[in-house]
């Protein structure tokens, strides 16, 4: 979804592919034959085409790749940030071509981008970059619950609301869930919290439909060609679903010759997709919990604001009005809520301001006791305030006499710490770097193969000085502060 910004107004854009209806959404999906690779409305056009291989949902892939990974699609193997730099690409140039943006095609296009709460450090570098690569100008990045509460706040004030509360939102998306609780005080906005399911959305729900489907035909082996139309088929029929539908007629001949219409129960794929929400439901409760404890918020009467597109599914807003009751209310804009957010916050006349926090804890393993135990030192905590943009960065700075010829620094990145300081729940392994402490090795170009050894007669003091900005990437110099020399590394994901 794009938004823009127009003269204190923040119209979503509309695409007009040459084959098709006009769109106020753009396809998130790559194609690949022979070589060769589309993205956005031709890769759509692609789905189901004999010999195309169609990759769909890559924004969940980014949680758990480097920038360097490889990713198979048809023949090609394209490193992540090639991929995602390739559909930006598409996507800026359909923006010029292909849509209602009032805008010159050599026009600069400048950017306020966002992404999941819960994505990690290494994502938000690989998104970063990617859309700088495409062309871009990017002037900021936040995560997507906290720019639908800007879309929110801005809704609130225009209808003349209080200007300070404190809102819960649960952000359903196609292949992601985040759930925030933002503290509102007029245009100075603070996200407490955040918490996140990495692969949870209404892809999902597309898949549990299909498969009540094809049990209820009794298909058990369908081309993978076939599975791409179907699953199209799947999320329309999803899609259309109102409050007062009882039954799912799917189309299986759209994938499948001669294989008919099959109907399913609405309560069925209901009982079905329950325990999904209701576990999108548990991780809100849990940043509620926590927000309520450590900054003594009572949130019996904080609206809780649904957006996303798959918040749209019937269900989910039974769901929590089960719960919640009245405090639930649901954006008039729940697909766009977040473009729509990030428009307003791009727009320096409407003056928002938004302080984001660390979703995750942070640090790197270091030998403790003269090698004889391994800990983890948390450079960043999980929560930690980022800093507001034209802010200085964050600093952490560790200092020490090194013990070893060359250091090996191992980073990582979780989602708990348990009663010790060590890592717990999701972990996620980062660089690895070999900085060379004996200044006989500083001039060596691989440090891979030489044997770490101690080197007590070192007599000088090497410093760590970790910076991280208001989009959450951090870098690292290490340095030797007898003599300065010194190295700079750009920290990722492996």
């Amino acid at each position: 979804m794009v938004a823009a910004v127009d003269r204190g107004n923040y119209p979503v854009i509309s695409f007009h592919p040459e084959d098709g209806d006009t769109l106020e959404w753009y396809p998130s999906v790559a194609a690949a034959r022979c070589g060769e690779i589309v993205f956005g409305f031709d890769a759509a056009q692609k789905q189901g085409a004999d010999g195309w291989d169609v990759l769909r949902a890559f924004k969940r892939r980014l949680g758990t790749i480097g920038p360097d990974e490889r990713v198979e699609i048809g023949d090609l193997r394209p490193t992540a940030l090639e991929l995602l730099t390739g559909f930006l690409s598409a996507l800026r140039l359909d923006l010029l071509a292909r849509s209602n943006l009032r805008v010159k095609r050599n026009e600069k296009l400048q950017a306020m981008i966002s992404v999941p709460a819960n994505s990690n450090s290494n994502q938000r570098f690989i998104t970063l970059e990617a859309f700088r690569r495409a062309g871009f100008d990017v002037r900021g990045m936040m995560n997507e619950p906290s720019a639908a509460g800007i879309e929110y706040a801005h809704h609130l004030a225009s209808g003349g609301a209080s200007k300070r509360a404190t809102l819960v939102v649960y952000d359903l998306g196609g292949g992601t869930f985040d759930s925030s609780v933002i503290n509102l005080v007029e245009r100075d906005h603070e996200a407490l919290a955040s918490e996140g399911i990495a692969k949870l959305g209404g892809d999902d729900f597309d898949i549990v439909l299909l498969n009540l489907a094809l049990k209820a035909s009794g298909l058990s082996e369908v081309p993978d060609a076939a599975l791409v139309k179907l699953l199209e088929e799947c999320r329309h029929k999803k899609e259309s679903l109102h409050p007062n539908t009882r039954r799912i007629t799917i189309d299986l001949g759209l994938g499948v010759e001669g294989a008919g219409e099959v109907t399913v129960a609405v309560s069925v794929f209901y009982d079905e997709c329950r325990p999904l929400i209701e576990s999108t439901i548990e991780a809100m409760e849990s940043v509620m919990e926590k927000s309520a404890r450590e900054a003594g918020l009572d949130l019996r009467e904080s609206a809780v604001y649904l957006v996303g597109g798959s918040s749209d599914l019937p269900l989910v807003a039974r769901s929590l009005k089960e719960k919640y009751g009245k405090q639930v209310r649901r954006s008039p804009y729940p697909h766009a809520a977040t473009a729509i957010g990030l428009a307003i916050a791009a727009d320096t006349e409407a003056g928002y301001k938004l302080r984001e926090r660390f979703t995750r804890h942070f640090g790197v393993w270091r030998e403790w006791d003269d090698g004889r135990q391994i800990a983890f030192d948390p450079l960043f905590e999980k929560n930690t305030p980022l800093p507001l943009k034209g802010e200085q960065p964050l600093l952490r700075v560790r200092r020490y006499a090194p013990i070893h010829n060359v250091g090996h620094f191992r980073y990582l990145e979780c989602s708990r710490l348990d009663q010790a300081g060590q890592p717990q729940g999701d972990l996620a392994p980062w660089d690895e770097i070999l900085f060379p402490f004996d200044p006989a090795l500083r001039d060596a170009e691989n440090l891979k193969d030489t044997s770490i050894s101690h080197a007590r007669n070192h007599n000088h003091v090497v410093e760590e000085v970790y910076s991280c900005d208001h989009n959450g990437v951090i870098e690292v110099e290490i340095r030797d502060a007898d003599n300065g020399f010194s190295r700079r590394y750009t920290l990722r994901r492996k």
